[in-house]
């Protein structure tokens, strides 16, 4: 664990001075990027640390990313106000990242998903679907 703190304080002091905020596509893609980390790390946890919560664990990360977001990209608009049009693309491009991120983590890296039949005994299922 020392070693990877390590390794990530020397990334960020090595890159740090390349960063800076504009409307380029490296810049959307920072925040694609953070949004679909932060929507596949909440659902993740939602996973692993809320099992009642497995049926709704994709909207969760979800809105969890988008809420992030939204105070976020609020607290820097309500800073400094001249640049409402950037916030906004980048609250957008945050909150698409997180959407996908959310849905890859749901449906591809956690399946498959159980749930409780009415009786109380735990239901699963499997899809089959076939052309005509």
């Amino acid at each position: 664990m020392n070693k990877l703190r390590k390794i990530f304080i020397l990334s960020l002091c090595i890159f740090s001075p390349f960063l800076n905020a504009n409307n380029s596509v490296a810049s959307e893609a920072s925040h694609v990027i953070g949004g679909f980390a932060i929507g596949s790390i909440a659902t993740g946890l939602t996973d692993y640390y809320f099992p009642e919560y497995r049926s709704e664990r994709g909207w969760i990360g979800f809105w969890t990313n988008t809420a992030i977001a939204a105070i976020m990209f609020g607290i820097e608009m309500a800073q400094d106000s001249s640049d409402t049009s950037g916030e906004l693309m980048d609250f957008g491009f945050s909150v698409l990242g997180g959407a996908f991120g959310a849905y890859t983590t749901d449906h591809f890296i956690l399946t498959p998903v159980t749930t409780e039949a009415p009786d109380g005994s735990p239901r699963y299922g499997v899809q089959v679907t076939h052309k005509f």
